[in-house]
């Protein structure tokens, strides 16, 4: 799959991300946490790709995915929020997996804009993705969400409202971007309309 460097587009972003993961690193050790995360970014791939988005990296413990780049959709916002809350209840599968050993806890932000196709790294090593404002605001984002929170920008909540009436606004100072960002906080069982608002489309 090749992506034109230097392209303007369109994108939603979603970066999901583990929470806690140092500590639970130092009291379960690496052998054991890491097939539970190794779980969580195939379930996530799975899901993402379902909803033909594009998983961009792995970053540790996180997963960083675009959709409508390359291939445009005009429900790019909506998959993204299906996806999110998918991933969701896959981490619920994971648990439910665990027999109480501990919990593995996902925060999700998602964010809609236009950023720039980029070509990473030298001429020996490189790598496309994508760079812009809502990129840097998912990821931030993602960072105040609770675990099993997904959390969206105005201009996601915009695209998706009748699915999720009634979401909670609240607003955020985010590190590097001002001024402050307004975001929703999705209710979990209302994603089933929204599944099924994709499925008539």
């Amino acid at each position: 799959m090749h992506w034109e460097a230097g392209r303007l587009s369109e994108v939603t972003v979603l970066f999901a991300d583990c929470r806690e993961y140092t500590r639970l690193t130092q009291e379960l050790g690496i052998e054991k946490l890491t097939p539970v995360t190794e779980e969580f970014f195939k379930t996530s791939a799975e899901v993402i790709r379902e909803h033909h988005g594009i998983v961009d990296r792995f970053l540790g413990d996180a997963v960083m995915a675009f959709f409508n780049v390359p291939i445009k959709h005009d429900d790019h916002v909506l998959r993204a929020v299906n996806a999110a809350f998918q991933i969701q209840e896959g981490v619920m599968r994971i648990n439910a997996t665990l027999n109480g050993v501990f919990v593995l806890g996902v925060g999700i932000g998602i964010a809609t804009g236009t950023a720039l196709t980029t070509n990473m790294g030298s001429t020996n090593c490189n790598d496309y993705t994508m760079v812009g404002d809502s990129i840097n605001i998912a990821s931030r984002l993602q960072g105040q969400a609770a675990p099993g929170e997904v959390l969206v920008t105005e201009d996601v909540y915009k695209a998706i409202s009748a699915a999720f009436p009634g979401a909670m606004r609240v607003e955020y100072l985010l590190k590097g971007i001002s001024p402050p960002v307004a975001a929703y906080r999705l209710v979990r069982d209302a994603s089933a309309t929204a599944q099924a608002d994709d499925r008539e489309a």
